[in-house]
């Protein structure tokens, strides 16, 4: 009994992990269109359910999770920072109801790591993945009208990018199996090569860009990190330099790099974009506008922006610049805060040999931040990069005494 029980709250794990990334709902809702925002009347009361479950799961474990509470100490001070912008908020109602379904994926992160450990917590996302994968080449071959946005694979999400974005963080679990566990590697393999299939099927040019560099950042954070300090920091600089220059030069460039093969990267509305989303920053560049409020409310100057690029942009496509929109400079600043503080307490570990957790870490985090240069998971809700970005500093042993 005790093993079905197990077994049961795995799968459901899994579905909830799913509705968080992707469901096979989302192009129906839409009706095939790409991007456009179906009803999302019965996701919000899955959603709902989600957070339910989260929080009396929670009361069950509460001693494991008052431990892993702690962990993250900075994480419920961005929270705060965001139930707080409701005082200032151009539309308060917006702001509340955002903050409420951040909290509550916020719980699930925080069940999802006091439940599993870290490789458990990526072995689930994995399974998770692999069904997406199924569902999303059931829905290329059977439904097109559905799996296919023109020539570019979207599969059962709403747009190829989102697409490109799941994969390459599939293809980061599957590579970072490859480097700790020797277990099954063919398994760990056969996902990486799927989804770097499923990435360039996307035909998202920064999804691209993001799985050359995460590979490479694996390898680099897995060997060269417990180098000497006078090998490791020239090499370090020396890669993370010809990263971003990479990165930039295959961004800017990516419509004559690809698009020989016909590949639509939508990097040019992007550029008209960000000069506009930087204009309405200075308005309020302080506190912002409020959290989720700018892109939703009928009071804010969205649809200036919108006039201005001549496309309905659902957001900045930028995750820090929709920080700075929602929260500000004060919002801006706390996560930069919480963010460095633990990926160089992660490093620190690393240099003491305590490697794989803090070796995600380290991962994660380079996936995020290249993922919100082009697209905004920044603290969203009902988000699956959300969802790890908190379960993996829960997860790790960064708070257990060190120091940098």
């Amino acid at each position: 009994m005790r093993k079905f029980l197990i077994s049961a709250e795995q799968l459901v794990t899994i579905a909830f992990l799913m509705l968080y990334s992707g469901t096979p709902l989302d192009p129906f809702s839409m009706d095939g269109s790409v991007g456009q925002a179906g009803d999302r009347t019965l996701f919000r009361l899955f959603f709902t359910i989600t957070y339910t479950l989260s929080f009396l799961l929670i009361v069950l474990r509460w001693k494991k999770v008052t431990y892993a509470f702690s962990r993250g100490k900075l994480i419920w001070v961005l929270i705060g920072v965001c139930a707080l912008s409701s005082f200032w908020s151009i539309d308060s109602g917006i702001t509340i109801r955002r903050v409420f379904g951040l909290i509550g994926t916020t719980l699930f992160g925080l069940y999802f790591a006091s439940r599993y450990t870290l490789k458990q917590q990526l072995k689930l996302c994995a399974y998770m993945l692999a069904i997406s994968a199924v569902m999303c080449l059931a829905f290329v071959l059977f439904m097109p009208h559905y799996g296919l946005g023109g020539d570019a694979w979207r599969g059962i999400y709403p747009h190829k990018n989102v697409l490109g974005k799941r994969f390459v963080l599939g293809a980061a679990i599957s590579f970072f199996f490859i480097m700790t566990t020797r277990e099954y590697r063919w398994v760990s393999w056969l996902g990486y090569i799927t989804s770097g299939v499923f990435v360039l099927l996307s035909k998202s040019a920064s999804s691209l860009g993001n799985f050359i560099i995460v590979t490479g950042l694996i390898f680099i954070y897995y060997r060269i990190l417990q180098l000497k300090y006078k090998i490791m920091v020239p090499v370090l600089m020396l890669f993370s330099t010809l990263s971003i220059i990479f990165y930039v030069f295959f961004v800017t460039q990516a419509d004559a790099i690809l698009g020989s093969v016909g590949k639509d990267t939508t990097l040019t509305g992007r550029s008209n974009l960000w000069p506009a989303v930087v204009d309405m920053i200075a308005k309020k560049p302080w506190l912002g506008y409020g959290y989720g409020a700018f892109w939703e409310s009928p009071n804010s100057d969205s649809a200036t922006i919108i006039q201005t690029v001549q496309w309905n942009s659902p957001n900045a496509h930028n995750g820090f610049l929709d920080l700075w929109l929602g929260l500000g400079l004060l919002g801006l600043v706390v996560f930069i805060i919480g963010f460095i503080v633990y990926f160089l307490k992660a490093v620190y570990l690393i240099r003491s040999k305590e490697t794989d957790a803090n070796t995600w870490l380290l991962v994660y985090f380079t996936f995020i931040f290249l993922s919100n240069l082009t697209e905004t998971t920044l603290v969203d809700q009902n988000s699956l990069d959300w969802i790890l970005y908190v379960s993996t500093i829960f997860s790790s042993k960064i708070d257990r005494g060190a120091n940098l």
